[in-house]
């Protein structure tokens, strides 16, 4: 017989971007398999996992099942990557950070990992496309939560023949912001997390200056105290360019032309990321050859992130992670197989 059965002690690991997602996402599936829990919040965003904490406790669960620890990466979650009693780890992150965790948990007592990395994520329009969709679509998709979102749409690919067309509508949907405090009613455009984030971003955009021709913003914010990033869109940035590799985490994004479908996949897969992928087309044998051929772990058609549905699987090919997130994914990883061999006797 085949019995599944709980590792025990499972650490997990949640960014700051959107905590109570990643809080629920990790803890839910771990306690219903029959683990107990160690969640780590991130340094910049450690009040809302405590105040989960605080429901989680008011609810009656049993001291010990799932607990909250705050603090920095390289004590506390270097601490719960090198425990020798946790037995699994899951982390949504950088893949600087995942490596070391990985190389930790190799290190202590080879404890199982779950990541969910960076992105670069690509998007492929088609002249057979609902352009006014597409564009309103992709720019929704790397302007929400001001770009901090693994999945934006940070890489488009548009046919040379209808690329003036599809810019003019991209343009026209992502420079528009309602920019100010995230939490106010009508402001759909906040703040970068902290400073830090803030030169990371700044840094990328001057990168993409010396290499590509920007299009829409670039500046600094007038009458805005923080760390705001304008929109900002590059165009012909040459595929070897670092702005076109590194996950920037913010409203940047590229937008090259293609002639051909051979030409735009190799574009798409020349990243070390693969974490999601979409295509617009109205040919659906097309989009089923990309669907295919993407080096992504979801691919969308005709829609693009943050689409998703919590009954299927989530996760990334190559650096963008390794295992798959979802309701029924995250039950199998937080349970181990053992097979039992039953001998009976005189019969």
């Amino acid at each position: 017989m085949t019995l599944r059965q709980p590792y025990g002690v499972v650490a997990a690991i949640i960014p700051w971007n959107v905590p109570v997602y990643f809080f629920i996402n990790k803890v839910a599936p771990a306690i219903a398999a029959g683990n107990t829990v160690v969640i780590k919040s991130s340094e910049k965003a450690p009040l809302t996992s405590a105040r989960v904490a605080h429901l989680i406790q008011r609810a009656g669960f049993p001291p010990g099942v799932i607990n909250v620890l705050s603090g920095h990466g390289n004590i506390s979650g270097s601490a719960l990557a090198h425990h020798m009693d946790v037995r699994l780890i899951t982390f949504t992150g950088s893949g600087r950070t995942g490596r070391l965790i990985q190389k930790a948990a190799a290190n202590s007592n080879l404890k199982n990992v779950i990541f969910e990395l960076g992105g670069k994520s690509p998007t492929v329009i088609f002249p057979d496309a609902d352009l006014e969709k597409a564009a309103k679509e992709t720019a929704y998709s790397i302007q929400w939560n001001s770009g901090q979102v693994c999945m934006a749409n940070s890489r488009i690919y548009v046919h040379a023949s209808i690329a003036d067309h599809f810019i003019s509508l991209f343009k026209g949907s992502f420079q528009f912001v309602a920019m100010g405090d995230p939490t106010k009613p009508g402001v759909n455009h906040g703040p970068q997390a902290d400073e830090t984030q803030f030169n990371i971003v700044k840094r990328y955009i001057e990168l993409g200056k010396q290499d590509g021709e920007l299009i829409l913003g670039g500046n600094e914010v007038q009458g805005h105290k923080g760390y705001f990033i304008p929109p900002t869109v590059f165009t012909n940035t040459p595929e070897s360019s670092q702005i076109m590799k590194d996950e920037v985490f913010g409203p940047v994004t590229n937008i090259n032309v293609f002639e051909t479908e051979a030409e735009v996949i190799k574009m798409v897969n020349s990243s070390e990321f693969g974490l999601y992928a979409a295509v617009y087309t109205r040919d659906v044998n097309r989009a089923m050859r990309f669907a295919t051929s993407m080096e992504a772990g979801t691919v969308g058609i005709n829609c693009t992130s943050p689409t998703g549905a919590f009954d299927m699987p989530f996760g990334g090919y190559k650096a963008s992670g390794v295992g798959r997130e979802g309701i029924h994914h995250s039950l199998d990883h937080y349970l181990e197989t053992k097979t039992v061999h039953l001998k009976v006797e005189g019969l």
